[in-house]
């Protein structure tokens, strides 16, 4: 074992883990130097090299990488403790032309969640990409039809956003769709409870923290692009403090998004739908 690999191991023997698993939440991979297709700047992604290293650093760190399927499966498992969740979020291009090959070559999996609407227009996978990648082991799941707040959606739209993109993904690969992630990391309980009413199994937020194993509601960690390899090796092996400092970082900071998303949502760059009477 090398002198780095023993630093790490002795640093994950002498710091006490918070309890639960930690699943990671993507957006788009990004050369440096080219433009988001997701975002109007480059926060939410992540380079190659930083995707890389990041696989390396699960590798190296003897860690599982499962699917939320797995993860939301009920029951007690002693392997668990070195599991880690992959995911992906609005399907991006990027998905098959950066990640799926660093994955595949890796021999890893991911979860990626998809917003059917988007399916096929410029810098977004299409069908046959999907489809490749599904036959090499990557799961697909719903991020809603179109990339809006659910949260702030009539009855009516909600059950739409929800129900169509199951439909749709469903007739097209031809497997089970019962997984939510909500766009922008919106959830209160109404969707939820719709998602479940629906079908759903489980729904994926962002509250950066570790997930619970057999839990509906799967917690995970945003990736950023200021995401330092020392802070998700932290992450990784659920050190508390980069935890606990993203939850008191998201509380400072609620009450002041939920005022804008009512007043001017485009400021946090959230959209909106707009429905006819």
């Amino acid at each position: 074992m090398a002198a780095g690999e023993l630093s790490d191991h002795a640093e994950r023997q002498a710091k006490p883990g918070i309890v639960g698993i930690p699943v990671f939440m993507y957006h788009e991979i990004v050369e440096s130097g080219q433009r988001s297709y997701s975002s109007p700047n480059l926060e939410c992604c992540v380079t190659p090299e930083q995707f890389r290293d990041h696989l390396m650093q699960i590798r190296q760190g003897g860690y599982q990488v499962r699917s939320v399927r797995d993860i939301a499966e009920p029951g007690t498992c002693a392997s668990r403790d070195h599991w880690v969740g992959i995911t992906f979020d609005d399907g991006c291009s990027s998905d098959y032309e950066k990640a799926f090959p660093v994955l595949a070559e890796a021999g890893m999996r991911a979860d990626f969640f998809l917003n059917t609407a988007n399916i096929g227009k410029p810098g977004y996978m299409n069908w046959a990409q999907i489809e490749e990648m599904r036959r090499s082991g990557m799961a697909f799941h719903s991020h809603g039809h179109s990339h809006v707040a659910l949260s702030m959606l009539s009855p009516r739209a909600l059950e739409r956003e929800l129900a169509m993109p199951r439909k749709i993904m469903e007739d097209k690969l031809g497997c089970a769709v019962d997984f939510l992630a909500a766009p922008y990391g919106l959830l209160n309980r109404r969707v939820i409870q719709e998602a479940f009413r629906l079908g759903y199994r489980a729904v994926c937020n962002s509250r950066q923290w570790t997930a619970t194993a057999g839990s509906r509601v799967i917690n995970r960690a945003a990736v950023l692009r200021r995401t330092s390899a020392k802070e998700f090796g932290r992450l990784l092996r659920r050190d508390p403090l980069p935890y606990v400092m993203r939850s008191l970082r998201s509380a400072v900071f609620y009450a002041p998004r939920q005022m804008m998303l009512k007043i001017q949502p485009a400021w946090l760059t959230v959209q909106v739908l707009e429905e006819k009477g």
